[in-house]
Formats: structure tokens, sequence, C-alpha cells
């Protein structure tokens, strides 16, 4: 396993001895690479998705940092994320580990197939069961309370956040957090093959978004910041824990997130055989 995670993670990267490197890709260098091992495991921190400030989420260079971990010969990745929670019992600071996905709309962005024939990726399940492991091992060894699954809304498009009707909506979809990143930071990793899954802290819950109009921005900015720090520091605890965990033990999930078909065709997502249009 060589793992890709997407982390600002300053412990881990200050007292493992990280190094950064840059590298280049078809979509221009990234710089903000830091790469070592955990317990063992050949891994690189993609020190944020944001390259410098940050930017709005369509403007994320999901291509470059994509390629970034292509030419590392990253396998897994890791994705976290700040979010908003949508199911009441999500409260500002809880993280969750989502075990699926909607994603209705997005920035439209893609990589060129490595068989020379476009294909679209296979992505049920969409979370790596046995990433999700990894995960799930770590928050309990850590002792560090998680929500054990959940499903990740993907909100695109508008330089806002949601409105009230939205959130409802999202509610009765079942949605328990609601995001602008994940995708298609999943898609094109999928699109590699790559084993996939997530980690998200929540900023605020249903009950706050609600409210927003009676809060103090201040205040709300200050609870933000906190969270997000907390869930960075958690997050590097339970990514840690796991990777230890799996070097004692091996992960017991199976999953078929690197399978590809060894057919005449690519698998049944591809378009159709030229010889049938």
């Amino acid at each position: 396993m060589r793992l890709g995670v997407v982390l600002r993670a300053d412990t881990i990267i200050r007292d493992e001895g990280f190094r950064q490197r840059r590298v280049v890709t078809p979509y221009g260098p990234v710089d903000r690479v830091f790469s070592g091992k955990l317990s063992g495991t050949e891994t690189h921190f993609l020190y944020g998705r944001f390259p410098g400030g940050r930017t709005p989420s369509w403007e994320i260079p999901y291509q470059a940092n994509q390629s970034a971990f292509d030419e590392l010969g990253v396998d897994h990745v890791i994705g976290t994320f700040v979010v908003g929670g949508v199911d009441k019992v999500v409260r500002g600071g809880d993280l969750v580990i989502p075990h699926d996905l909607v994603s209705f709309s997005g920035p439209q962005v893609s990589l060129p197939p490595t068989s020379g024939r476009f294909s679209n990726a296979h992505v049920i399940p969409s979370m790596c069961p046995r990433l999700r492991e990894l995960l799930i091992r770590g928050a309990r060894e850590s002792g560090i309370a998680v929500h054990e699954d959940g499903l990740y809304f993907g909100f695109y498009g508008f330089a806002r956040i949601e409105t009230l009707a939205e959130l409802e909506l999202m509610d009765r979809l079942g949605a328990r957090i609601v995001g602008q990143t994940m995708d298609p930071e999943f898609t094109l990793a999928r699109q590699r093959h790559a084993h996939y899954a997530a980690i998200a802290v929540a900023i605020d819950s249903y009950h706050d978004m609600r409210d927003e109009s009676d809060q103090d921005p201040e205040e709300f900015r200050a609870r933000s910041r906190e969270a997000i720090r907390y869930g960075r520091e958690r997050f590097e605890r339970i990514i840690a824990a796991g990777l230890a965990s799996v070097a004692r033990e091996p992960l017991a999930q199976v999953c078929s997130c690197a399978r590809t078909s060894k057919g005449k065709h690519p698998d049944m997502f591809a378009s159709f055989p030229e010889e049938l249009l």
C-alpha cells in the first residue's frame, strides 16, 4: 500500500521527519507534498487541496493533485474534509467517516485514461471498505469518538452555503454531512482504480445553520476555527493509529476497488464498443 492523504499533517510531518518534495505533473508542479513512512507504510501528505490561499471549490486543481499521487505511485487515498452537519445528531466538532456520497454536479474534470480508451469509473461501493476499516480501527484504538457511517452530500456551484429548503431536502434524503470538495477528487481517484475513503469534521450543525442569521459571525468563525484545529489533530491520530494497527494485524475487509476487466472491453461501464455504433 502506498498511501496518499489530503491533510495538513503538521505534527506527523514534524515528528516523523517527513520531507517536502515538488512533483511535476502535466497540470503543473505540486510543491506541497510531504513524504515519509508511518508504521512501515509509504505515506504522502498533500498539504491541503488548495494551493496557497483558499479558493472557490471549482478552482481547486483536482487534476494536478491526483496526477501528483499518480507520479508517486499512490494506490490508496484518504481525503479529509471540513463539512456542515445535516443529520440532527451531528454537532459542531463531530467527526464522521462517510460510507457513501451523493454528487449531482460539480467541476467537470477528468483525467486521460491510462489504457488508451475512456471508461467510466466503477464506484459501487464508493468508499473503500478496507480504508474505512483502517479509519474506524484508528478511531477506536485512539479512543476518539466518530460517527462510523454517514452520507456525504456534495453541494456545488454557488459561493454561498445552503438555503433552508436545501438543508431540509438533504435531511429528507438521509444525508449526514454536506460539503463542496469530495468530488471530483473521489472520481479522479476511482478513475485510477485507487482505494478511496474519507473522514470529516463538522464545523456547524443543522441547528446552527438554521439559526445562522441570529448568530454573531465572529463567534461562528471562532467556533469553526476551533473545530478545524480539533479535527486536523484527530485526523492525524486516527490515521497514525490505523496504520499502526494494520502493521500488527492485516485488514479483514476485502474490496474490488483495484479490479479491472481482463476481457476485450475494459468494463461494463465503458463507452459502447465502436463496432456496435
